[in-house]
Parts: C-alpha cells; structure tokens; sequence
C-alpha cells in the first residue's frame, strides 16, 4: 500500500525534475534529492509493511512516512493547479513559469519542498535503527482482461455436513410448538464460520421471503408490524450483536405473528441467543477436511480441467485448510490468492502453493479479535493499488451494498488507480474491483438476486480495513459517542459517517473543522439536519472527496472554490438549486455528481474550466440548458444529461464532437431540434468517438404534423438521422420518445456493419413507427426491449432483415425448413438472449422469417400488455430451443401456450382467455398473478393437463380465490397433486401446501361474514382499477398527439 503512494509520487517528481520546477522555485536540486531519497526508502517498504503490525515502532515510521506523503501530494497539486490555469495550450513549463513568478508563491512553496526534504532525510536515517531490510518489491499488476471464466458468483455451499445441518435447521423450523405462536432458533459460531451462508440455504429451501434494509426505528417497527400481523412467516436476523434490537424494538411487533411464526437468528455470542430464550441452539461446527477442500478446490480453480489438476495437489491444499482452521472466509480468500498466484502456462503452479503454506503471516499476531490470518495473509497479498482500494470500503457501513461504477470513481478520485498507457483509470479501477471480487474481498449479498450489480464487504474484513487505518480513518455511526473516543487522538484524513436517516450530523461537520488534514468526507442517506457547511469548507482546505448524498443541503457555500485539491463532489439527490461561480475554479475536480438534484435549474457558465473532469452527471436534473464550453473537457468520459438547446449560450451538439474520450452520453430533450436553423450536418457530430460505448437518446416530445410543419419535422429527423449517428463503438443504445420513424442508419441495409458491436438496445414510446427496424442482422445483440410502439400492427419479416424475401413470397406466419440450397441464409437475432415487448397495444400478427434460422439463443421472453396479440409464431416455438423463461402479461388474445421443450418457468397474469396450455415437458415452476395483477379464479386448463414435471405452483389471487384452495375448497382438487403450491391475496392471508410431507398451512378464518365483507372491498377495488387503467389509456392517447417540450 505505501509503496504504491510512493512509486506515484517518485514518478511525479521525476516529471517536475524534467520541467526544472525547482530552479523556477529557486530551489535547486531539492526535487532530485526528493526523489533519491524517496527510492531509499522505498527499498526497505516491502519489510516495514510485513512488520508494521508487531512493531510499534515500525508503524510509527510508516505513518510518519505517510504524512510526509500526504503533504508532497498536496504541494504537488499546488503546482500543477499553478500550472493550468494558463492557457491549457501552452507548454507545461511555459505555464509554470507563468504562474510561479510571484516572489510570494515561489518562497512559499520552495520553503514547502525544502521542507519536505529536511523531513524525509530525517526519516530515511531512521531505517537502520529500526533495521529494516532492503527487499524488492514483486512486480504484482491487476491483469487489464478479468478472469471471465471464473464465476465470481459461484455458489459456496459445498459438502454434505452443510445439507444436513440444514435439513436439521428446516426439521426444527417446521416443528408444531403449540405453547406461542412466535419461536426463536439460534445459529450461532464464530465470525467467517458459515452462519450466513447457513442461513440463506435454510431462508430460501424454507421459501423465504423478503429482504429489508429499513434504517430507523421509526421506519422498522411499523414495517415489521404491518408485513408480519397475523401471517406466519420466518425472519432471520443476521448478525447480531445485541439482544436489545429484540427484548426493545422486535418483540413486540412479532407477537402478532401466526402460530408456526419462527425467528432464526445468527449470531457470534451464545449468550445472546439465551437472552433472546432460542428454544433451539445450532453451534457451527468446522469445515470438514474434505469440504473444506472442496471449497478451497471451487475457489481457486476456474475450470473441470484445472480442478482435475488440482488433485495432484491435494497434499499441500489440505494443509492449507488446516491452517484456515476450517473456516470456509478464510478458505474462500485463500483460494482467491492461489487463483491469482497459482496458475501458469502450465496449468497449476505447485511453487505457489507452497509459497502460500510457508508464508511468515500465518503465524502474524496483533490482529483484531476474530480477524484470521488468513484475511491478512490475503490482503498482504494484493498488488499495492488494490490494497488501498480494499482498505478504503471499510470507511462505508456494515452491509454496504457497493456498486462498482461508484465505488471505482472514489478510488481513482483518491489516486489510488494507477495509469496504465492507453488504459482509462475507470477500466483500471473495475479490474481492481473484479480483483477483490475473485478474492472473496467483496461478497456477494445475501437474501438478493442483483448479484451483477451489488456486493458488500464481510464485518471481518471489514474490521481488517479498519485495523489497518486505525491511524488516519474514522467510521462514525454512533455520532454522540465514537466521535469523542475515535477522532481525539489521530491526524484524521477520512471521515465517514453512516447516520441514520434521523440524525442530527449538524455538530459533527461543525467539529471537522478542527481537523484541517481531512481529505475525506462522507455522508449518505442522512435527511437529517446537515445545514450550512460554510465554515466547516472554509478550514477543511485539503478535501479531495466530498460525499454528500441523499442529504437534505440546500446550497452549497461559495466558500467550495477554495477546495483547489478537489476530485470528487457528489450531491446527489440533495435539494440544491444552484451552484456557485466559485465551483469553476476546482481545476483538479474530476467528478460533478448532481444526479437527482430535481430543483436544480442551471449550471454556471465557467463550467469548461474545469479541465480535468471526468463525469458529468445531471441526470434527472431540470436544467434547462448546459453553458457552451462542454467541447473544451477533453477529459470527460461520461456525459450524463446534455440537454439539447438552441437558445444564445447554450451548449451545441457540435461540442459533443470534441469529446473523444467519451465513453457514456445521454442527450435529453432532443424535441427541441426542430427549433434550429436549418441544420447543414452531413456527418454525425459523434463520428470520431471511437470510444463511446453507451448511448441514450431522449426526445421527450412528439413531432407530428398536426403540431409542426413539413420543414420542423425534416430537421428534426436531419439530427437523429445524421447529427447523432453513433459509432460502431456503441454497446448500448436507447432510445426515447422518438418521431414518426426510426432513424435511416437503423433502416440501413447494412444495419450490421453501422452498428456491430450492439449488445443492448431498448426503444421506448417510439409511438408512431408504422413498422419495427431490420434488427435481426445484429450479429451482437443479446437483449431487446421495445416499450409503446403503439403503430406497430405487424412484426413482420422486415423486423428480421428479410425485406426481400419478404417481396418474393406470400408472408408466412410459420417457419419452414431452411432452404437445401448449398448456402444457407445467415442466423437472425444470432445471439440474442433476451427479449421484452410492454405496451404494444396495437399488435396482432407476429410472422416468421421464411426461411432460415432467428433466436436460437433465446432465454428469456416477456409479453406485456400485447392484448391484441392472438399466438405465438411457430417458428419461434420449433427455433428457440434455449428458450428456459415465458411471461405473459394481458395476453388477452391468446388461446394457447404449447410445444416450447424448454420452457421451465412460466409466468401468466392479467386478462386472459387463454384455453390450452400443454406440451411443456421441461416446465418445472408456474406463477399466475402477481401482487398488481391478482387472479380471481384458477384458469380451467390447469385441470386439463397433468404437469408431471412441475415442482411448483404460486400464485396471487384475490381472498375469494384463496377460499376456494382451502382443503373443502372448490378448487382443492386442481391443486392437491402438485408438489408444492402457495397462493397470497395481498391481504396478509395465505395458503402454503407441500404434498410429500402433507403439510397444509393457512392463516384464513372461516367467517362467512368476514368472506362477504372481503369480496364487496375486492370488487369496489376491482373497479377503481379498472377506471384508473381507463384513465391510463386516455392520458397515453392524448400523448400520442400532444408535443411537450
């Protein structure tokens, strides 16, 4: 970790030596000597990080190295802040020299660097006394490709003691205890054993539930009581520290559960599960040997070829389990550093491996209670950048769910991404984060399926963060009290507070004020009072990060443009309605965050000052225009929110075409093109950007001609066919309410050579394409959502690509066999695997291609709202083969589902007059409803068909159907041969049924008085829907011809 701050700070100087910045500062040398002794040291940084935890002394040193650091970086910025605010064009000394010939900056800051020197040389003597070893650093880099064919989401759950303690789990979960209607179970073991994972696989074999992440106890306890009055449900609390979240806020709010109710709870402390009075007690036990291998094996191999392999080293691999001591999170990490360092060429590296059982940090001490050495040995075994970024998600509460886009722009606003030739900081930083992810150092969330999008951190690594930077870190969540013991005593330069959303923070960011040397300043999710932060931005000078997000500030002090070091701001979802003048002058400013800020109207014009930035995101924002200039941030590689505008000062869309690092753009309002002069494009303003991988284009009006003239409509049309043509680049695409026709480049014959790489592309409210584009001869499209195309009647072969056999022969609606000519056609949709049609409205055929081959990888398929739609095409049905997922929503046409052979999942909700469903031989799950779209009845084919292979049945219906599933039910009979089935009516009442185990359980009472009194709210709610889904309609069809601007 030091040696990475210290790599980056040897290179920077060498740059300053070359621009002979110390004779400027009429300092001469001092740069050459920073460096020579800054290489010294950094000679012995691989020993003093291996010691610093045993030796006091040593960590000493290296935190007093650490300051030095910190202090060079901030001089540093100040001269490269002298630098640009010159003319960007002129040469780098040419600038310097500009701004450096005041005799008050120059005496100031060659005091500074002399300074640095005398502290530094101070420190490099001191390496013999603590006879610390000269060692060189290994050549540890992130690979730039992840490792794509390990599964980072691959399951843990290995080994049959794991099956049966949870059967056992599950035995004890279902057991009658007629005595209370609410019981407590108790896992209980020592931190990284596997409690969680235990209970997530008794969570979800027990069917589960929901997941809340409710913050205040104002929130909590009336959610729990309302969710949980009189149902029977299972809550697993994860994780807990302190009885007192039971006997004072849980309780209570439980009681009112239904008999069988059961609360299992995971917890380090037995004691805690007696004060909770657990009827039963499951003790973690260790990881056998051979699971434990097991897991090890899954953890640091990536394919059945190399776990064969690994069996050769089973004997080194088994003691490295010992070591582990059985604890599957330290298996897990260590199998994370063998996947790193135990692969070669040649397969499996036994060197490695036995590198890994002798290194000196099993045996490290000092660690924080709980925390293995295992963890450390894992940490210790990063490459230095992505040390840093590790230890930096301690700062961010227990549980945090990260995202990596975010994430990573801390990381690179903080410096801790390293520059790698033509590779952009953000690719590098998302490979630091793949790292950690591989490394089991973020883990995926339990209890939720966004495994792609989410991950958090365990509390044990998380202590390991901040153990790590006890010295110069402070997470806050209990803001009376940790402040006062945490922050008296240490140089802060990261503050984080996890307020809840009712705390009171004023007095905390009035009291930062003390601690000039923060860098770091976080705060999410408080609607607390924050206030005015005028004179805590008037000291705290050195901020890099400034995280303000989902706070309830309203402005933001001009005081902001003296924060020259500044990489970060996000004041995301706040209530601010402008932005100073001053925030222009934050020339080092990478990241403008206003995401959400809905009262925010503009933006100042000096905004193309800020030369170093990277993002720019005012999405979902009210600006009414962005100032001219954007063209000259040549940084920039997300643009979120370019409003298109024609107003004087206003940015054009030919700025965009300066923006050749871009990487993201969306452009919002592009209604308003109408408005411009004729427009005199004939190549697209985004034909350079080779880099631009995603694309969003929203007008948010209609053009028609009941609203504007031929010509309005023509340039309007001019811009989306030839000013906003993306490149072949492009990975994603949407567009948004778009005119009378797509744009000609998706009408283009040549559709797979303009747009090759495309493997996401969403049109929303295209209301008035008559026709759907050739999009079939994508060759890398892989999902497709079409959302309103209310004029579409017809997908016929031109939505294929097939326009010309589609004029050589009566359309078909069924697939024929490909022709027995020697060449045959080429795939269509050839790697599309999902596809989703919402709100179309107007469809009623969807024919075939003739011949050839469409969708054979087709996965997953939604049909919403498609009322007109009378059947599926039978092409579709014979072609995709790999098609597992079908849901149908107010398929109201429709008279049967059959003949899919793979279908397992099948979904169906709404109108429906479906008559036959049958010949699903895979389908193994079937939902009917959902908790909008609630059945009233049981369809009759449901009764017609045997689905021997369906293992599940779920359903929303209304109370009335409900009664009808109970035992003496009409409808029992249609349902008591399937294995499981579970039906809820939105009203907390609910049926359960398992057929093996002839468990049948309902919290319904048989009140006939009480059942009348439920189907008259049912009925009367039925209607308002009914008018509200009129009213609906309505809006929609006057949007159709309405233009907003």
């Amino acid at each position: 970790m030091f040696d990475s701050v210290v790599s980056w700070l040897v290179g920077t100087l060498m740059d300053k030596a070359k621009e002979k910045v110390d004779l400027l500062l009429g300092v001469p040398r001092e740069i050459q000597n920073l460096q020579s002794t800054l290489r010294n040291i950094q000679s012995v940084l691989l020993d003093a990080e291996k010691r610093r935890i045993e030796d006091k002394a040593v960590n000493d040193w290296l935190m007093e190295l650490k300051d030095v650091m910190y202090d060079a970086d901030d001089v540093l910025d100040e001269c490269r802040t002298a630098a640009e605010k010159c003319t960007p064009e002129e040469p780098p000394l040419k600038r310097l020299k500009g701004n450096i010939s005041s005799i008050s900056f120059r005496n100031v800051v060659g005091n500074k660097i002399k300074d640095l020197n005398d502290r530094l040389e101070e420190i490099s003597d001191q390496r013999s006394n603590l006879q610390l070893l000269v060692s060189a650093a290994e050549p540890r880099v992130v690979p730039r490709v992840s490792r794509i064919t390990s599964s980072v989401m691959e399951s843990d759950m290995v080994g049959e003691q794991l099956e049966d303690d949870a059967k056992a789990l599950v035995k004890q979960l279902t057991k009658q205890d007629p005595s209370k209607n609410v019981v407590v179970m108790a896992i209980v073991g020592i931190g990284g054993i596997g409690k969680t994972t235990l209970a997530k696989k008794v969570f979800n074999d027990g069917a589960g539930g929901k997941y809340t992440r409710e913050q205040s106890r104002s929130q909590l306890e009336p959610t729990v009581e309302r969710l949980l009055r009189g149902n029977k449900f299972l809550l697993v609390l994860d994780d807990v520290w302190d009885a007192q979240i039971w006997d004072d806020l849980l309780r209570n709010p439980l009681q009112g559960g239904a008999a069988g109710s059961r609360v299992l709870v995971t917890t380090r402390n037995a004691g805690i599960a007696r004060q909770m009075k657990a009827a039963h007690v499951h003790e973690m036990k260790q990881l056998p040997p051979e699971d434990g291998w097991s897991l090890l094996c899954k953890k640091a191999t990536t394919n059945a070829e190399q776990v064969r392999d690994a069996q050769d080293l089973k004997d080194t691999g088994m003691k490295i389990v010992e070591k582990c001591g059985g604890l599957p999170l330290a298996i897990k990490t260590i199998g994370g550093v063998l996947l790193d360092r135990g692969l070669n060429y040649r397969g499996l590296n036994r060197s490695a491996w036995e590198e890994v059982l002798r290194s000196a940090a099993w045996s490290r001490t000092g660690l924080p209670d709980g925390v293995h050495a295992a963890l450390y040995l894992s940490y210790q075994d990063l490459p230095s950048h992505p040390k840093q970024c590790f230890v930096y998600c301690a700062l961010f509460p227990e549980d945090y769910l990260f995202d990596r886009p975010g994430i990573v722009r801390l990381w690179i606003a903080e410096g801790f991404v390293e520059a790698r030739g033509d590779v952009t900081l953000e690719e590098t930083g998302e490979q630091y984060y793949i790292e950690l992810l591989h490394r089991s150092l973020l883990q995926s969330q339990p209890y939720s399926q966004d495994y792609d999008e989410y991950y958090t951190m365990h509390d044990l690594l998380r202590s390991l963060g901040h153990f790590l930077s006890r010295e110069e870190s402070l997470f806050i969540s209990d803001v009376q009290n940790e402040w006062r013991s945490g922050a008296a005593l240490m140089k802060l330069r990261r503050l984080s507070i996890g307020a809840t959303v009712t705390t009171d923070i004023q007095h905390i960011v009035n009291l930062t004020k003390r601690y000039e040397s923060v860098r770091t300043l976080l705060v999410e999710g408080s609607r607390g009072i924050v206030g005015d932060v005028d004179d805590s931005l008037k000291n705290l000078v050195r901020l890099r990060v400034l995280h303000l997000m989902h706070t309830n500030i309203e402005s933001i002090s001009h005081y902001i443009g003296n924060l020259i070091y500044l990489r970060y701001l996000n004041v995301s979802h706040s209530y601010i309605t402008e932005l100073p003048e001053s925030i222009c002058d934050l020339t080092n400013l990478q990241f403008l965050i206003l995401k959400g800020c809905f009262k925010l109207r503009q933006i100042p014009q000096g905004i193309d000052r800020l030369v170093n930035q990277r993002i720019l995101d005012c999405k979902d924002t009210h600006l009414e225009s962005l100032p001219c200039g954007i063209g000259r941030l040549k940084h920039l590689n997300e643009l979120v929110g370019f409003v298109m505008d024609t107003t004087t000062g206003s940015c054009p869309l030919e700025e965009l075409g300066s923006l050749q690092e871009l990487r993201y753009l969306s452009v919002d309002r592009l209604g308003r093109a109408w408005l411009e002069a004729e427009p005199g494009r004939n190549t697209s303003v985004l034909k350079g950007n080779h880099k631009l991988k995603n694309l969003h284009l929203h007008c948010l009006s209609t053009l028609t001609s009941d609203c504007h003239t031929e010509e309005e409509i023509e340039r309007m049309e001019k811009v989306l066919d030839v000013a906003l043509h993306p490149p072949s680049s492009v990975v994603s695409l949407s567009l948004h309410d778009f005119g009378l026709r797509y744009p000609i480049w998706m009408a283009s014959a040549s559709i797979s050579s303009l747009l090759p790489n495309i493997r996401r592309l969403e049109l929303i409210y295209c209301l008035h394409w008559p026709l759907l584009p050739p999009l079939g001869k994508l060759p890398s499209l892989e999902f497709l959502e079409i959302v309103g195309a209310d004029a579409v009647t017809t997908i016929g072969p031109e939505f294929f690509g097939c326009e010309a056999a589609a004029a050589g022969h009566e359309r078909e609606r069924n697939s024929k066999r490909p022709s027995s000519s020697s060449s045959s056609p080429p795939p269509l949709f050839p790697k599309l695997r999902q596809l989703e049609l919402w709100n179309m409205t107007n469809m009623e055929v969807w024919d075939w291609v003739a011949e050839g081959f469409a969708m054979r990888r087709l996965d997953k398929l939604v049909l919403d709202n498609c009322p007109k739609l009378k059947s599926l095409p039978e092409g579709l049905i014979r072609q995709a083969t790999c098609l597992t997922t079908l849901v149908l929503t107010d398929a109201c046409a429709f008279k049967s589902i059959r003949g899919f052979p793979s279908v397992k999942e099948l979904s169906i909700s709404g109108e429906s007059d479906l008559e036959i469903v049958a010949d699903l031989p895979a389908l193994e799950f079937l939902n009917l409803g959902t908790y909008r779209r609630r059945n009233n009845h049981l369809p009759e084919w449901l009764a017609q068909q045997s689905f021997t292979t369906l293992q599940r049945l779920d359903v929303f219906g209304t109370t009335q159907q409900l009664v009808r599933c109970l035992q003496n039910g009409a409808d029992w009979p249609m349902i008591e041969h399937f294995p499981k089935f579970s039906i809820e009516d939105g009203r907390g009442n609910y049926i359960n049924y398992i057929k093996h185990s002839c468990t049948f359980d309902t919290n319904l009472v048989d009140d006939d008085a009480v059942f009348a009194a439920v189907a008259a709210a049912e009925e009367e709610e039925e209607e308002d829907k009914r008018r509200k889904t009129s009213m609906c309609f309505e809006f929609m069809a006057g949007r159709s011809t309405s233009f907003t601007m």
